[in-house]
């Protein structure tokens, strides 16, 4: 990582207090792009309140949320999300061929018709930065009001990681299958 590495002593008190609501909800330890987040330990904990939503009030199910997340790190070629993503992917049925599809840059046309729709939307609005009437109007039929305004959030989110992990250099794991 290209940000001298950052340990809980080396904060202020109430900066160790955002560390430690930070760190309680990451499985990684703590590294990937919070390693460099931490830098702006407010910055951080805010950005940690919107995962914890994600994770734990939004009405957007599990395998969508890992799609979309999968679809916004493989648009901004972001390997650590991806490789964090991958997995938990997995881990909540998330398709394999949806997975592999999405990592080869592939065609959509293999894709069950929801699976479709969410990824042409992280791909719009991140190559054109719109949506198309034909998508919007798809959208808010499958999805409703308030799980299309999470998924557009989602992708910002993430857009967000993709754009710290690529600025700060955060690396994958050895050994990470990335694309």
């Amino acid at each position: 990582m290209r940000l001298p590495t950052v340990k809980r002593d080396d904060l202020s008190p109430e900066n160790q207090q955002r560390w430690d609501r930070i760190m309680a909800g990451r499985t990684s330890g703590g590294g990937g792009p919070y390693s460099a987040l931490i830098h702006a330990p407010l910055l951080a904990d805010h950005l940690t309140t919107a995962e914890n939503y994600y994770r734990k009030d939004a009405a957007l199910g599990e395998a969508d949320r890992e799609l979309v997340i999968l679809a916004t790190a493989r648009e901004f070629e972001a390997h650590y999300p991806w490789t964090r993503h991958e997995i938990r992917g997995r881990q909540v049925g998330l398709r394999e061929e949806a997975i592999e599809t999405v990592r080869a840059h592939g065609s959509l046309e293999k894709l069950m018709p929801r699976e479709r729709l969410l990824v042409e939307i992280v791909r719009s609005l991140v190559r054109q930065h719109r949506l198309s009437n034909e998508i919007f109007t798809l959208a808010l039929a499958e999805l409703g009001p308030q799980k299309f305004v999470e998924l557009v959030a989602l992708i910002g989110h993430y857009s967000t990681i993709g754009s710290v992990a690529n600025a700060f250099d955060v690396r994958p794991p050895d050994g990470s299958k990335t694309f």
